[in-house]
């Protein structure tokens, strides 16, 4: 270390960590003096009160920095949205390992501080796979154990069949799952659902994604508000102002929006006309109380906007206001194919199967197998049933035919379309299975079909009254209710439990020598720090407070002990069956939060702060154009409005004051577009995919929820300029 004379204000010299050399540093006048001559690690400096001082850039001048900071980016973007995409198990660790390269050979970073934030973003990845694995848990168990066929056959009891009443039924339930608990979980536990009513899984998993949108601004109790634009000393009064004007335009976009572009992924537009009334009223039920509640607090607008949603939209359902019938006419024939013929793949995905593996054994052979095939489905209903769900699963991760008649018929092959052809209505009757109440599409059927009594209603036995109706219902639902209970008892801090959960003391502590200092709580909080000797480098994971053993476990637990009569496969291999979906998500989600730490890390150096102040430098006023979308790519690559916040907030705070705006304003179109984002960011995207058991390219659905996501930026720039934008 160079030594320095020490002045009464400040003392600078250039720091070495291990022969290493890290930047010049300054120490202020309040450290020991003699702290500049005897600190010899970053530890040591950091300790002391001293800083490094790396002002970032590379040698080529601020426009090529901009540029080769977005490297990365452009390259994950363009290979996952041409036609033949990378799968992200490629595309998002290269990505990664491009930006760990630019920061060492471009910007001339600390190599410790890249290494630490790769090994860091690994121990992030375990937040997100475990959430998944409790979702996916809940869903196999609630499927297991008839909870899933109950609670479907009740929804459509309820709604009769009607699509209308279902989207919007989803829609309130998603956006409070959303305030519960955030990490994406609305998506999983919504999009599964979805898919059970009897809609295409592709068509659900967009539907879903782009209804999220709308509620993740708020977040779990409101944590990307208060926690992501935390570290820009901001007060109550502002965090609370950033939450009315974010929610300000998502009311405009709920109302404008949730009608034209997102129920009509699923629901032809003139059926959601003849409904208007019904949307609008449910609309008003869930984004009243939000935009309400936004004006006083910033942890609870989505929370309790979907609970009172969720009351207000059954009741409209029930009493019919504003819902018009309607019959299959009223559909256009290739979307009533897609929604009502998903019980049909069955015998397709079958066929597909077997069709692969004739491959090796001749063609001769693949004939008499189809034959046979197609025999066993006509004489054993019930056991071609069971395959049924097996095969959508096959097929959707052969990424071939995955939604019967939504690509104009590509990917069929012509032994399927023959079998089709001349077999349908008997393939029809023959492919009642355990799960037909999964793909029935709920309207009026023809007379056969409305006889036929299902597997799941004689496993169930014929719908209660009374007393024993309403046992049962609370029963069968009390996976759901149970874990939205749970998740609002550990998340009020009012209640007392959200702090035992999150207690890092008392702990004990292990020294795993550079690598890091690993603690455990008594609250089972576990944390790494000091990663690589690196003092701004560290990982933390709440056992108990992240969504995972609660309330997932625990109720998937409570829900085999209740129902364990019912129990349709072991135990074991429910477990198994969870942990199988999660290799492939595993690596896309560690090579995606390696890259979302390296963006990040560490102030004026980090990437994200480089392409952030030089470009708001450069656009000045029009910098408010491109906002929200840097928010939304925020959420595109790191997956977390929070995470969003954190990377851009302090950037749009900057740009705001260089162009002489309000600071809450730049803030909450930063938010809202953050929000929007998670309609095509990548983890919940393959989150979403893996719990419904649907493998197609992350740039397939990025192309369907792309458009009501870049036209939820455009719509919230707009409002903001026009309310609350002055210069």
């Amino acid at each position: 270390m160079v030594q320095v004379e020490p002045s009464k204000e400040l003392v600078r010299g250039e720091l070495y960590d291990d022969a290493v050399f890290v930047g010049s540093y300054t120490c202020p006048a309040t450290t020991d003096p003699d702290c500049p001559f005897t600190c010899a690690t970053l530890k040591e400096c950091d300790a002391c009160g001293c800083f490094v001082i790396d002002e970032g850039g590379g040698p080529w001048g601020p426009a090529m920095d901009v540029i080769m900071c977005l490297l990365p980016i452009f390259f994950l973007l363009g290979v996952t949205l041409k036609p033949n995409p990378l799968p992200t198990t490629t595309s998002l660790p290269a990505a990664a390992f491009m930006m760990f390269l630019i920061r060492l050979m471009y910007l001339g970073s600390n190599p410790i501080l890249c290494s630490g934030s790769i090994i860091s973003g690994f121990h992030e990845a375990l937040s997100p796979l475990s959430i998944m694995f409790g979702a996916i848990l809940l869903f196999e168990t609630m499927e297991a154990t008839l909870c899933m066929p109950f609670m479907m056959r009740e929804m459509k009891a309820l709604t009769q069949g009607h699509i209308v009443a279902e989207l919007m039924l989803i829609f309130s339930f998603a956006y409070m799952i959303e305030g519960a608990s955030g990490f994406g979980t609305p998506v999983a536990l919504g999009a599964p659902m979805l898919a059970s009513l009897g809609h295409p899984k592709l068509g659900s998993v967009v539907t879903l994604l782009v209804m999220n949108t709308f509620a993740t601004i708020w977040g779990a109790a409101g944590t990307p508000i208060w926690f992501g634009f935390g570290n820009l000393g901001l007060t109550e009064d502002d965090f609370v102002e950033i939450s009315f004007k974010g929610g300000v335009c998502l009311t405009i976009c709920a109302y404008l929006l949730l009608p034209t572009l997102v129920l009509s992924i699923l629901c032809p537009f003139n059926v959601i006309r003849q409904n208007i009334i019904f949307v609008l009223l449910s609309v008003s039920s869930v984004m009243g109380p939000v935009l309400g509640m936004s004006f006083v607090t910033y942890e609870f607008p989505s929370l309790i906007g979907g609970m009172i949603g969720c009351v207000v939209t059954a009741g409209l359902i029930r009493i019919r206001l504003g819902l018009k019938e309607y019959k299959k006419d009223d559909t256009t024939e290739d979307r009533h194919l897609k929604i009502s013929t998903t019980a049909e793949n069955g015998l397709v995905k079958s066929i597909s199967k077997t069709r692969e593996a004739s491959s090796m054994r001749g063609n001769d052979i693949f004939e008499k197998d189809l034959e046979t095939l197609e025999k066993d489905s006509d004489e054993e209903g019930v056991k071609g049933n069971a395959e049924s769900k097996v095969g959508v699963q096959d097929d959707d991760q052969n990424g071939n035919i995955e939604q019967y008649g939504n690509d104009e018929g590509k990917g069929t092959v012509p032994e399927i379309e023959n079998a089709k052809q001349e077999d349908q209505e008997k393939t029809e009757r023959s492919l009642k299975s355990f799960t037909s109440h999964l793909y029935d599409d709920g309207r009026e059927d023809d007379d056969e079909n409305l006889a036929h009594v299902s597997d799941v209603d004689q496993a169930l036995g014929p719908r209660k009254s009374g007393a024993a109706y309403y046992r049962e219902l609370l029963g069968r639902t009390c996976p759901l209710w149970g874990t939205v209970l749970l998740l609002i008892v550990t998340r009020v801090q009012q209640i007392g439990l959200r702090g035992l959960l999150l207690k890092q003391e008392p702990y004990f502590q292990i020294d795993f020598g550079t690598y890091g200092i690993f603690r455990l709580s008594a609250s089972l909080v576990f944390q790494l720090i000091d990663i690589l000797t690196h003092p701004d480098l560290s990982w933390k994971y709440e056992l108990l407070y992240v969504p995972f053993i609660i309330p997932f476990v625990l109720m998937s637990l409570i829900t085999m002990v209740l129902y364990r009569q019912d129990l349709q496969a072991s135990p074991k291999s429910i477990f198994g069956t969870c942990l199988g979906r999660l290799k492939k998500p595993a690596i896309a989600l560690m090579g995606a939060l390696a890259l979302v730490q390296l963006m990040i890390k560490e102030g004026e150096a980090a990437p994200a702060d480089i392409i952030g102040s030089n470009l708001s430098q450069a656009l000045r006023e029009g910098w408010i154009v491109f906002t929200a979308i840097i928010g939304t790519l925020g959420s595109f690559f790191s997956g977390s409005t929070t995470i969003s916040n954190l990377t851009f907030g302090g950037i749009q705070e900057i740009a705001a004051e260089s162009i002489g705006t309000s600071v809450t304003s730049m803030l909450a179109l930063q938010a809202v577009g953050a929000s929007a984002g998670n309609g095509v960011c990548l983890n919940n995207i393959i989150s979403a995919c893996t719990v419904v058991g649907l493998n197609v390219s992350e740039g397939k659905i990025i192309a369907q929820t792309f458009k009501p996501v870049l036209s939820m930026c455009v719509l919230a720039t707009v409002t903001m300029l026009a309310f609350f934008f002055r210069f």
